[in-house]
């Protein structure tokens, strides 16, 4: 019998939400499905003092607070109403910012959605000034290892890469990726469950959350990103996939994003208008459900076909791990990555709050030379009035510290550091 292990693992979004409570009317966890944002919710509820908890998976519920929303969200009175699945009613936000406008205590409500709310149809309102969200993604590599102290690369490099060893990286972990439901399985029960996942969200959640023919190309969509491991968002490539306009292909991007099911990595440029008008790198928000939907196993990537999709992968597997970090973080930074017309790309690009960048590229092989670092020493030449910190990330053991800028590290130094 499969017992539910996530609660086995620390979440170490935990403190993020915790804080939020502390100071904020309404906080929301959002998340894809099954990344254990209900799990999180309820271990957070257990602390504290009159507290209801409800989901709007049950239709009962769901129906009540459809009839009378505003009786709905005062039931909880002085204390603490925990909602789950608040995307399902969205009618519950307008009376929700009215509550809060008459009693700004902190902590009066914990939303989950597997949904982002601000982009569900029907949703009078953004709740700004009166919200906070956290997002909550699939379990880090920290947390699967039950480390209870919370990894977070950027602060260690940020403070002085110390030197250590750090183990190799392991394909299976790339492959395995960290849905709670799918890691306690083997490889074949794994398969089948994230392939009931798709079904699911393509047939009922898709259409639920969007009226029209767009869940109709929701499992093309996902193994077309997911062919492209962590790649630019190519529309035309992806309209000739699908079978529609490029005009369309937006919708469908917009809708996968909304479910939480990507992962957009947007252009670094020094102004804002330049990332916005390059494009993102788009991948799934898991590198396991990537894998799956390419039909990609760890005995592939040791094959000669398989090394090129493998080194896509890896880098998506980074990129994620990186993400995943930000909600928990001493420092504030953001993720990008970058590309010119000259040939220059980094494929990773940390922006920090006072501006200093880390730029990171990923090497699946377990051994580098000279030539990986050699776009980071351009990356660096091109923006010489940047504090620059340069790090080539490997899938062996390999240690070096070059020239008092550049770190050559390992992977697993992204959550053994």
């Amino acid at each position: 019998m499969l017992v539910d292990s996530s609660h086995q693992y620390p979440r170490h979004a935990s403190r993020a939400v915790r804080d939020a409570l502390a100071d904020t009317p309404v906080v929301v966890i959002q998340g894809a499905r099954q990344v254990g944002k209900s799990t999180l919710a309820t271990m957070l509820a257990r602390g504290a003092e009159d507290v209801i908890s409800v989901t709007l998976d049950d239709p009962a519920t769901l129906a009540i607070a459809e009839a009378d929303p505003v009786f709905f969200v005062e039931q909880a009175g002085r204390g603490l109403l925990v909602i789950d699945e608040a995307q399902r009613a969205p009618g519950l936000i307008l009376p929700l910012k009215a509550t809060v406008d008459r009693d700004r205590r902190p902590g009066r409500f914990l939303l989950t959605g597997s949904a982002d709310l601000l982009q569900v149809k029907g949703v009078g309102d953004s709740l700004a000034g009166r919200a906070e969200t956290i997002e909550l993604m699939t379990l880090s590599q920290g947390e699967l290892a039950r480390r209870e102290v919370p990894e977070d690369f950027v602060t260690w490099v940020v403070g002085g890469v110390e030197g250590r060893r750090f183990d190799a990286l392991d394909p299976h972990a790339v492959v395995a990726g960290g849905y709670p439901e799918a890691i306690q399985r083997s490889p074949a029960r794994a398969a089948r469950w994230f392939s009931s996942y798709v079904d699911r969200l393509a047939d009922h959640d898709a259409r639920e959350l969007q009226s029209g023919g767009y869940a109709d190309h929701m499992r093309t969509l996902l193994s077309l990103v997911a062919a492209g491991g962590q790649s630019e968002l190519v529309k035309a490539r992806l309209a000739r996939g699908m079978g529609v306009s490029e005009n369309s292909v937006d919708a469908y991007v917009r809708l996968a994003s909304t479910m939480r099911l990507l992962s957009l990595i947007p252009s670094w440029g020094r102004s804002s208008r330049g990332r916005i008008a390059r494009r993102p790198k788009v991948g799934l928000s898991d590198a396991g459900l990537g894998s799956h939907l390419a039909g990609f196993t760890s005995a592939k990537a040791q094959t000669l076909g398989g090394r090129e999709y493998y080194g896509a992968l890896v880098e998506q597997f980074c990129a994620l791990e990186l993400a995943r970090q930000r909600t928990w973080s001493a420092e504030s930074w953001e993720l990008f990555h970058f590309r010119d017309h000259d040939g220059l790309e980094v494929e990773i690009v940390i922006e920090l709050a006072d501006g200093r960048l880390i730029a990171v590229e990923v090497k699946s092989a377990e051994g580098v030379t000279e030539k990986a670092w050699r776009q980071l020493e351009r990356f660096r030449e091109r923006f010489s009035d940047r504090v620059i910190t340069g790090v080539v990330l490997h899938g062996g053991t390999q240690v070096a510290h070059l020239g008092g800028w550049l770190h050559v590290l390992p992977i697993t130094s992204l959550w053994q550091a």
